[in-house]
């Protein structure tokens, strides 16, 4: 089973009773006009701000298990099903809807490349509004694939070789360009990599071939033999790097699902 899976492959296989399609797409009220519109046939909608903890002060933080097995389930999603992620972007919050599914032991899930605008402009239809569930499942979770951490976790892992790996853009993670978030800190984790998300993607939306992603991973003094703890601005692209590192064939992953929403906003240790 591919990771990454093309238009052309979604569709010769989006009838097929195992093939699950989930629009992933998150996005902030202002950047919605500048979006591809429509829904692939057959995708139903996983809102990431509402399959969540929704008991946290911050948005879309990864849910418990009862209530992803529940929400799953409603969607008819069973556990031998292979669950294709996408979103209006192209690339950009389908890869967090990977991760959660791996986070609760579902492999059967790929990314689709450049999603819904690469769909568009192989001519493929369209649906104006998205689809409903084929009829409830019984969901089991089974033992995590890739990891979860806390504040207090990635704190413990600044001394412990454990590499950190933030997406965010450089001046981000340099303290040179502001945060979006207000009343966030500047900087970054003490002895982070910076690897920003767009760096692995094209012009067009699309990952970069798999030797350019390895070069660039390379390039940035990441070690895919040690563990990695990804993080963002808020935990979406931060999934977008723990999928290359997972198709680069990268062992030990997690995300830091607070990301720089939480530490930003805290007094964790600081560096810029």
């Amino acid at each position: 089973m591919d990771l990454l899976v093309s238009t052309a492959w979604l569709s010769e296989n989006a009838n097929r009773e195992d093939v699950k399609i989930l629009d992933g797409t998150w996005v902030l009220p202002a950047d919605e006009d500048t979006l591809a519109r429509g829904y692939i046939p057959g995708a139903q909608v996983f809102d990431i701000d509402a399959i969540a903890d929704t008991a946290s002060s911050m948005k879309h933080m990864l849910p418990s298990a009862e209530d992803f097995a529940k929400a799953v389930s409603k969607m008819g999603i069973r556990n031998d099903d292979h669950v294709i992620c996408y979103d209006r972007h192209g690339l950009f919050s389908s890869p967090r809807v990977w991760w959660t599914f791996m986070t609760f032991g579902h492999g059967k899930v790929s990314v689709l490349d450049g999603g819904l605008p690469s769909w568009i402009k192989g001519d493929h239809a369209v649906n104006p509004a998205p689809s409903g569930s084929r009829g409830k499942s019984n969901f089991k979770i089974s033992s995590a694939r890739i990891g979860v951490r806390n504040k207090s976790e990635v704190i413990s892992a600044i001394d412990n070789d454990i590499q950190i790996v933030d997406a965010r853009p450089s001046g981000r993670f340099y303290g040179t360009s502001p945060e979006p978030r207000a009343r966030l800190r500047s900087g970054r984790i003490p002895g982070s990599f910076s690897l920003p998300f767009g760096s692995l993607k094209t012009a067009d939306g699309y990952f970069k071939p798999l030797n350019e992603l390895a070069d660039i991973v390379g390039a940035s003094g990441i070690d895919l033999n040690k563990p990695s703890i990804t993080s963002c601005g808020s935990g979406i692209t931060a999934a977008g790097i723990a999928f290359v590192l997972h198709r680069l064939g990268a062992k030990d992953i997690s995300l830091y699902d607070g990301s720089w929403a939480e530490w930003g906003a805290s007094d964790a240790p600081l560096e810029i």
